[in-house]
């Protein structure tokens, strides 16, 4: 029997590699080829492997978020044609694009709202849909109409699911199923070498944030940590890593111009976008997390602790899901540099407890949240949905059992 082709769709438009896309990566590689044949399509080029899986860009097409960046008239024209996404020719290309590979499965990155087009092609086309909701994205009309042809809808922890089922989201199913990652790439090694290239002793204390720069990242919540703590640690340092979203352009230059302050001019590295984001967590001693807003989850966190390193992140959101609180890092309250910069001083004074932390978080990442784990759930609800998709099921038909993956 040929393998099953899946088609994943990943609609950001950032001009950085984001988070709906860093999750569904591992996903396609480790995928079982016996059984699926992967293909990606994007909404803008990307820099990154995919180890021979077909690629399709679309071309630059205006989509219905774009308007709302117009300003009130924008706004104005948003909301008179709202039925946009449904006609719009975003929904024309990727069911050209659905029509010419022949996917049996059309697999959404990116939730409902920025997914409506894909959901509307693949309606059009005939084909059953799995849609990944990563966040806590506005609800309303088009999007609970839209949900009804969705085969399944994946949440990445159980609060998003609630979310969902608070506003009447009516995919047939939907389940809570955890990202993972390949443990077996973040090993200890590089860190010295990230530390030479930014003149940073090895001997200094470093934390650091990794996450595409913009407002709501929290990363100058991060840098007056920094300064804070510095009173208690001098010789601190911090790396920030990830490259400038589109939206953060006057953030960065913000960021740029706070950290050459006398309290931290020489202390604070802005590493842009890397490629070695496995090297720059090992040269860190730990790990920050700082969303002004609740994190729908938090990927880099599981990064740093399959790196034995201790997290600290707001207690809010995905961080409550992933950090077990004084056994894997610390929980603090959002929104709040003091508490960060107090968390961050009580680790750096307690090394002991920061290697058991370590220890701890590398354990958990394993048991709980390594690649193989989000595969195999994946995997068997793209078996679930291909044999019994919407189309061919009956009004109040009994549900298939649905694999769960929770901590």
């Amino acid at each position: 029997m040929a393998a099953q082709r899946i088609l994943f769709v990943e609609a950001s438009t950032g001009g950085v590699v984001g988070g709906s896309l860093t999750g569904i990566l591992p996903l396609i590689a480790h995928l079982d080829r016996r059984r699926f044949a992967p293909m990606l399509a994007l909404f803008e080029p990307k820099r990154i492997a995919t180890d021979g899986v077909p690629v399709h860009v679309l071309p630059p097409l205006p989509r219905p978020g774009d308007a709302a960046q117009r300003g009130r008239l924008g706004r104005l024209v948003l909301r008179v044609t709202n039925l946009y996404a449904i006609v719009g020719p975003r929904a024309h290309a990727l069911a050209d694009l659905y029509r010419r590979e022949r996917p049996a499965l059309v697999y959404l990155a990116n939730g409902f709202r920025a997914n409506l087009d894909g959901i509307v092609a693949a309606k059009r086309c005939g084909l059953p849909v799995v849609c990944h909701e990563k966040g806590f994205e506005l609800i309303g009309p088009r999007e609970r109409l839209t949900s009804r042809w969705i085969d399944a809808c994946v949440c990445m922890t159980e609060e998003i699911a609630d979310y969902c089922r608070a506003r009447h989201l009516q995919a047939r199913r939907l389940l809570t199923i955890h990202d993972g990652i390949d443990c077996q790439e973040f090993r200890p090694g590089g860190g010295e070498a990230v530390r030479r290239e930014f003149g940073i002793p090895l001997d200094a204390p470093v934390a650091g944030i990794v996450g595409h720069i913009q407002n709501w990242k929290g990363q100058h919540l991060v840098v007056e940590a920094i300064a804070r703590a510095r009173r208690h640690f001098p010789d601190l340092r911090c790396l920030v890593v990830g490259g400038v979203h589109r939206r953060g352009v006057e953030y960065a230059a913000q960021l740029r111009e706070r950290i050459t302050a006398p309290d931290l001019a020489g202390h604070v590295f802005l590493a842009g976008a890397r490629e070695d984001v496995p090297a720059c967590l090992d040269a860190m001693d730990i790990v920050l997390h700082a969303s002004t807003v609740p994190e729908p989850f938090g990927r880099v966190l599981i990064e740093a602790m399959a790196l034995a390193r201790p997290v600290i992140a707001p207690r809010e959101g995905g961080p409550l899901v992933i950090v077990v609180d004084g056994e894997t890092g610390l929980l603090v309250p959002p929104r709040d540099a003091s508490a960060l910069a107090d968390a961050l001083v009580a680790l750096l004074g307690d090394p002991v407890r920061r290697a058991a932390m370590g220890q701890a978080g590398r354990a958990r990442a394993e048991a709980v949240f390594d690649i193989r784990h989000h595969v195999a759930a994946m995997e068997a609800l793209f078996e679930q949905v291909l044999q019994h998709p919407v189309s061919t099921e009956r009004p109040g038909g009994p549900e298939a059992e649905l694999p769960q993956s929770r901590s």
